[in-house]
């Protein structure tokens, strides 16, 4: 396969000057993988670095599969560049796409805790992408204790439980601890009292 450009436009730059989110084009090679999202979106995964940049198709219900395809079929032509979904002109690789959204912020998430209250950070069906990195700062003149775990409606899964974050410290939990299936579970964070945490999900 050769590196074939994928392009991507929302069709805002048109009418409000052209920003990072407005179009963006990747080489084939940093396309890792795709993902339903819904019945209507389909995800689209580039390697960046230690990040991913997500691309959202808006589609035509269930047609997640012959998007795809139509996509990976695309990259076999002898087209240096192929207009995945591009709005402003109404040029789609197939005729099942009708919108798309780019993301690529490397901060996905962030929540300031500060009681006992187990806090839902990513509920099921929310999750958008693999999570590199969970950090844990205690912002406080005393020590805190931090459980984090996964659930849904059947149990409770624990990654780390009463774990002592002394002050003025941060816990950083790997992508290897906070790899799992976001359609299948909630991710929660919940402090053992009231000494508050900042939490950033990358």
């Amino acid at each position: 396969m050769h590196d074939t450009l994928l392009l991507f436009s929302t069709g805002e730059g048109h009418d409000s000057g052209w920003l990072s989110t407005h179009a963006r084009a990747y080489p084939v090679s940093m396309l890792k993988s795709t993902k339903p999202y819904g019945k209507n979106t389909l995800n689209l995964f580039f390697a960046k670095g230690d990040f991913e940049d997500i691309i959202s198709l808006s589609i035509d219900n269930g047609k997640h599969v012959e998007v795809s395809r139509a996509i990976y079929q695309a990259t076999y032509d002898d087209a240096s560049a192929v207009v995945v979904a591009d709005v402003g002109n109404q040029d789609f690789v197939n005729p099942s796409i009708h919108g798309v959204t780019l993301q690529s912020d490397p901060v996905l998430y962030y929540n300031k805790i500060a009681n006992a209250t187990q806090v839902n950070l990513i509920p099921i069906n929310t999750k958008t992408k693999r999570l590199n990195s969970m950090t844990l700062c205690n912002i406080h003149s005393g020590a805190a204790t931090v459980t984090v775990f996964l659930s849904n409606s059947t149990d409770n899964w624990y990654i780390i439980k009463d774990v002592v974050i002394p002050v003025g410290s941060t816990l950083k939990l790997e992508s290897d601890e906070l790899d799992y299936d976001g359609d299948i579970f909630n991710l929660y964070v919940k402090l053992g009292g009231t000494t508050p945490v900042d939490v950033i999900i990358r």
